[in-house]
């Protein structure tokens, strides 16, 4: 693989496209054609949400899971491997014959997301130099963008014509491709990676997470529970607010999350370049008061002459989205450091999903009792403002010594 800057650039689009491969087509791909697949495997909307609660759990699970393999292994066989695994998964769903196979197969294709992921904190921090860590994951982040604007291109091609399974057969031969290309130009990274540690014993995980910081680790995982409250529930009912109380067609609200789409393929990597340059900690505080403003401006919009606000929402939350998704693992690596950023980041992204979880239960509860999706954004909206305010009061990333510095040539 070349080396330097070369280096550093090919290896971060190589993981932008491993995560638009594992989030865009293994956690977004069906239920954007659930419609198509009821058709030929029939199944309830109870048993989808089933589903939809099983892949987040094996997302959870395989988040804790990877930190530790990543901490034992590494982070470049935990990626290879996964990424070998997220396209025979992919395969095996154009051949799923009912839904218990299917479900099973979404599983594996979350906990995928998981695994591919967490250990991108810690091969950040070996690959890329600290003054770019924040555009670089900043860019990764918005993979998933990526997979979700491919899907919507696959989805108008090929899913009329050629059927669902066609779908799951070109994102196989897709992945497959970018796995074996990761081999390729990775696999003796992988080896590197393993060499300075030779000859040297390294510290458990027990003793890893005791040499952490407990006040900074409990504030960061409480800052990725409120972006699990404040992101998920806004994305699960969006389409139903616009369409039930906001007075949109479907139409209407298919375009928003284009444009959602579209502001998140240049916002992760615009907002991370911004906070490469004023601190992590800075640049979190600005992209907050977007996701913030995102909430507002959809509780504004109405219906017709309100439709600017809908689309301003939309773009403020495409960019802040992908954005706080790179700038918080940037921080998390510049913070605690090799072995022991993994293991906070793997916990966050538990905090992550809880917070999720929470967010999508209590939306569903309010719109059932108070009739109303308002209260949804309202807890977004105060959730976003909370984790501002937390991320103002974490110490800048240039107090652990890491200073911004010029890239390697």
């Amino acid at each position: 693989m070349a080396s330097g800057r070369g280096r550093s650039v090919e290896a971060v689009l190589l993981f932008t496209a491993f995560v638009a491969s594992a989030y865009g087509f293994g956690v977004y791909l069906f239920p954007a054609m659930v419609e198509s697949i009821r058709q030929e495997i029939p199944f309830s909307y109870g048993t989808m949400g089933t589903i939809s609660g099983m892949v987040q759990a094996g997302f959870m699970v395989c988040a804790l899971a990877s930190g530790l393999l990543t901490v034992r292994f590494g982070a470049i066989p935990m990626i290879l491997g996964t990424i070998a695994v997220c396209a025979l998964a992919l395969g095996g769903l154009a051949v799923a014959p009912d839904i218990y196979v299917l479900a099973t197969l979404l599983v594996v294709l979350g906990g995928c997301a998981a695994a591919i992921w967490v250990p991108l904190v810690q091969v950040s921090q070996e690959l890329v130099p600290a003054a770019h860590r924040g555009k670089a994951l900043g860019l990764i982040s918005s993979g998933t963008s990526y997979g979700v604007f491919i899907n919507s291109i696959l989805l108008t091609s090929l899913l009329p014509g050629a059927g669902w399974r066609a779908l799951w057969v070109a994102t196989f031969l897709l992945v497959a491709v970018l796995a074996i290309a990761g081999f390729i130009r990775l696999r003796g990274l992988g080896r590197r990676e393993a060499q300075p540690h030779a000859g040297h014993d390294e510290p458990s995980i027990r003793a890893r997470w005791s040499a952490l910081p407990k006040g900074l680790v409990g504030a960061v995982l409480f800052m990725m529970f409120l972006n699990g409250l404040t992101c998920m529930p806004y994305q699960t009912y969006l389409a139903a607010f616009l369409e039930s109380e906001a007075g949109y067609g479907a139409e209407t609200a298919a375009y928003v999350w284009r444009v959602i789409g579209v502001a998140g393929m240049i916002g992760g990597f615009a907002i991370g370049t911004l906070a490469d340059r004023i601190t992590l900690r800075r640049g979190m505080i600005v992209t907050y008061l977007i996701l913030a403003s995102a909430s507002l401006l959809v509780l504004g919009a109405s219906g017709g002459e309100a439709s600017l606000l809908l689309y301003a929402a939309a773009m403020a939350f495409g960019i802040a989205f992908n954005a706080i998704f790179g700038l918080v693992p940037a921080y998390i690596g510049h913070a605690f450091g090799p072995g022991g950023a993994t293991l906070v980041f793997a916990l966050g992204n538990i905090a992550l999903g809880v917070g999720g979880i929470v967010g999508n239960l209590l939306g569903g509860a309010l719109r059932e009792s108070i009739g109303s999706f308002e209260p949804v954004y309202l807890i977004t909206l105060g959730a976003a403002v909370c984790a501002g305010l937390l991320s103002a009061m974490l110490p800048s990333e240039r107090r652990f010594g890491l200073e911004a510095r010029p890239a390697e040539a």
